[in-house]
């Protein structure tokens, strides 16, 4: 196309547009408040899954250990989580580290007189390689705290076992001295909590209530005591981001529709007008094509518009709604923080605007079309 045509194309857009100056500015505002919405729905995206991520990054998952498991136990244990899927790392944190960063964390030289009689207790910081992840994992050790629980008991039956057949021995001699005591039962992390917690009630009946599950019946578990995890808020983000996208997602394509309808009323409308010129020009031989991009760049110009609007509005007013939601709730910054403006508009304005352009051409296509008809 010569720069002389497309010229006189672009005056006929925008004389077009000029001339539907409330259709034009109705069409504009459609498309804004559907690409509104998509800014909106991106930005929610994008700061949610940049939380999910913060989360996954800095709280991960920890196991207490109760002050009984001997370091070899402990050991046993932790080369049996790293072996799971999905598990990137696994910290152990002795007596010493935990007293270390409690004194870090508070600031509190004075917790060094702990140190000989250490009450913080020994712990795993695991973390995985997907937020999604958490779930099944979690479950797993759910079922492992079960399991490792009922191996310790055994081994300490077996203990026990062992120490009184000594002491009977060395008691008595009119009967011979008694047999080591039954291996220590061994327990797969696989079962279920069910079926570990029978296991758990075979062993010692005395220490246990029947009809044991996790966190039942006031029983203080004292192989893995406690498991900390954020599974809670994790799967809230995650519900709401599902809900954003959708319902997002939902008015997007409402408001798409509605954006090409106004603005092939538009177009039909300067079609109207310029129907006796539309109808000379095919006369004397003018192509479809070059009939069709004064109404294009008509339809395109209210697209880009549109699109433009909201996304200069959104830029210079990201920062600023963040600011004051740091201000008015300082704990957030804390927990987590947002992404900068720049980080998510650089993909966002090409995206509105590719979305308007396209919205603009579809409308002035499908207006045009049956009026070629000569």
């Amino acid at each position: 196309m010569k720069f002389r045509t497309f010229q006189f194309h672009l005056e006929q857009g925008i004389r077009g547009l000029l001339k539907n100056g409330i259709m034009s500015l109705a069409s504009i505002g459609i498309v804004g408040a559907c690409i509104f919405i998509v800014i909106i729905s991106l930005c929610v995206a994008f700061n949610i899954d940049s939380i999910l991520q913060q989360i996954e990054n800095n709280i991960g998952i920890e196991i207490f250990f109760g002050n009984e498991p001997t370091e070899e136990q402990i050991a046993g244990l932790e080369e049996q989580i790293k072996q799971q899927p999905h598990v990137v790392s696994v910290t152990y944190n002795s007596y010493d580290d935990a007293l270390d960063k409690a004194k870090e964390k508070l600031n509190m030289e004075s917790l060094e007189s702990l140190r000989d009689d250490n009450p913080l207790p020994r712990s795993f910081y695991i973390s995985l390689d997907s937020i999604k992840a958490q779930k099944g994992f979690i479950e797993y050790l759910n079922n492992l705290q079960m399991s490792f629980e009922a191996q310790f008991l055994a081994e300490k039956k077996t203990q026990d076992e062992n120490a009184a057949a000594e002491l009977t021995t060395e008691q008595t001699t009119a009967a011979p001295a008694a047999e080591a005591a039954a291996e220590p039962v061994s327990v797969s992390a696989d079962l279920s909590v069910e079926q570990a917690s029978e296991q758990v009630q075979e062993i010692t009946t005395q220490e246990i209530n029947a009809g044991l599950n996790i966190g039942d019946h006031g029983y203080t578990f004292r192989g893995i005591e406690k498991i900390m995890h954020a599974q809670g808020a994790t799967s809230t983000l995650a519900a709401i981001d599902t809900v954003v996208r959708v319902v997002s997602l939902i008015l997007v394509i409402l408001l798409c529709i509605v954006s090409v309808g106004i603005i092939m009323n538009t177009i039909k409308l300067t079609v109207f007008i310029r129907r006796n010129e539309i109808s000379i020009m095919k006369y004397v031989g003018a192509t479809d094509w070059f009939i069709r991009w004064p109404f294009i760049i008509e339809g395109l110009l209210i697209g880009l518009i549109g699109a433009a609007i909201p996304c200069i509005i959104s830029a210079c007013s990201y920062d600023k709604m963040v600011g004051l939601i740091y201000d008015n709730a300082p704990i957030i910054k804390k927990l987590f923080t947002f992404v900068e403006g720049g980080d998510i508009f650089t993909l966002i304005i090409p995206v509105s605007l590719l979305i308007g352009a396209l919205l603009g051409v579809i409308g002035s296509a499908n207006a045009i079309r049956k009026h070629l008809n000569v």
